[in-house]
């Protein structure tokens, strides 16, 4: 059949008009119900003499050299509406080599030139309108549109996206336990946050500041925050959420993606702009904390425990970063993390709570964002209305539980898994409190409810 078009083709009038071919992916997403959104093959015939378009054609998979004959047969044939008179041009210029190849000595045919031509700016004007009109609502932000972005830094950040989704380093670290970062390691303090602990969104979070730190915690709006600081963000999800000049190069380069639900996605936002392209040095940035945070979490887990020891390490990161070094540092020392969102931390009594359980700054560090949560703890029993005799015997408790986990349990850093079990410190209690059943029944019980909260938090062994 194509044959047999291209011959009828060959009765036309000739004329002295280019055209410009281009076969890919269209920039739209088809979502039949019984399967997985797919992107549709598009046949776009372009008359770059006239500016305007002779025909395209749409495939759900990747069409044959016969299907993009019939198309090209159509366009001279029964051009589109407004696309002209029926036609054969002088040249085809198609944008992929190999399929020049193929059609080039079948156009011979027909008196018709067929040429390799890469980059045509009517092709991508095209391609924008088109795009433009098939999807209405907000434009994606690309990756590729990043000034100064190159093909050898895209491929870096596709492939530390996708070994750091292979690594999973949220089971260790969740959302409520930042890493500090510097990169350059003598650049100054930068935050980094892992998300995917609540089995939910997964990524990291950047943050430049502790004060935009304290208010993405401080509220259970994290819209609200969001509206107030600039945030950058890399997340995983499926590609309807990319934008299309994006997945088109990840196809042309055959760069990894870890999952069907692992396109990492680059995500800022600024309170008066809303979704804006980031910049260059945040594509290095992020690429770098990718490659860096998940060797740096696992290289310092605490085996019997799965909880990260305190570190400051600095490491050299290859490729182009051009051996460049970063820094990270554990934990921070932020305790308003730990307190229920809206509610703000009093530090002096914290340091109140706290005087007697610590010896230097890194037991210091521990202790503050122990006593936070367990300050926390009494605000969420004191919302229940428990009667005051009740909250005075949790208060008690809790600084006897805060005293004997830092001075026995051995943690270097803190997180709410450590009250997960049964109440601990049993014989350190009767040696150095009290020997009197009531009394660790009492403490048992605050330590219960501890263990509740940090379930409630999201906390499973």
């Amino acid at each position: 059949m194509p044959h047999m078009l291209l011959a009828q083709a060959s009765e036309l009038p000739k004329d002295a008009t280019v055209w410009h071919v281009t076969v890919r992916r269209a920039p739209a997403w088809i979502t039949p119900k019984n399967k997985p959104p797919y992107r549709p093959f598009m046949i776009l015939v372009l008359n770059a003499t006239a500016d305007r378009v002779r025909g395209s054609h749409m495939e759900e998979y990747a069409p044959t050299l016969d299907v993009v004959l019939k198309a090209l047969a159509d366009a001279m044939l029964h051009p589109a509406p407004g696309g002209g008179k029926r036609s054969r041009p002088s040249r085809i210029m198609v944008d992929d080599a190999d399929l020049v190849g193929q059609l080039a000595p079948l156009l011979a045919e027909i008196e018709v030139r067929c040429e390799y031509h890469s980059g045509s700016a009517m092709v991508a004007n095209a391609l924008r309108g088109l795009t433009a009109h098939m999807n209405p609502e907000r434009p994606r932000v690309s990756l590729i549109g990043v000034r100064g972005i190159t093909v050898p830094l895209m491929a870096e950040y596709y492939a530390a996206a996708a070994d750091f989704y292979a690594l999973a380093p949220w089971r260790w670290l969740d959302n409520l336990m930042p890493i500090e970062f510097h990169y350059p390691a003598d650049g100054p303090a930068r935050y980094t946050v892992l998300m995917g602990g609540g089995g939910e969104s997964y990524g990291l979070a950047f943050y430049r500041s502790l004060d935009d730190l304290r208010l993405q915690f401080s509220t259970r709006d994290p819209e609200q925050a969001l509206r107030k600081m600039t945030s950058l963000s890399v997340t995983y999800d499926d590609p309807t959420f990319m934008a299309f000049e994006d997945l088109d190069t990840i196809d042309a380069h055959n760069w990894p993606i870890a999952g069907p639900k692992a396109y990492p996605l680059m995500m800022k936002v600024t309170p008066r702009s809303g979704f804006v392209t980031a910049t260059l040095d945040e594509v290095i940035t992020a690429a770098a904390a990718l490659r860096a945070v998940p060797g740096f979490v696992t290289g310092n887990l605490q085996a019997d425990k799965r909880i990260p020891l305190a570190a400051d390490t600095t490491a050299a990161l290859a490729d182009i970063h051009g051996g460049q070094q970063i820094r990270l540092c554990y934990p921070v020392d932020l305790p308003d993390v730990w307190m229920l969102p809206g509610r703000k931390l009093d530090h002096q009594e914290l340091e109140e709570m706290t005087a007697q359980w610590h010896w230097d700054e890194r037991s210091r560090v521990f202790a503050r964002q122990l006593g936070a949560f367990l300050l926390s703890f009494l605000d969420s029993q004191e919302a229940m209305r428990i009667s005051s005799e009740t909250l005075r015997k949790h208060e008690g408790n809790c600084w006897l539980i805060g005293k004997l986990v830092c001075e026995f349990g051995g943690y270097e850093t803190f997180s709410p898994k450590i009250f997960l079990g049964k109440p601990a410190y049993q014989a350190e209690f009767r040696e150095k409190v009290s020997n009197s059943a009531p009394a660790w029944a009492s403490y048992e019980t605050t330590w219960r409810k501890l263990t509740d909260q940090a379930r409630m938090m999201g906390y499973h062994k």
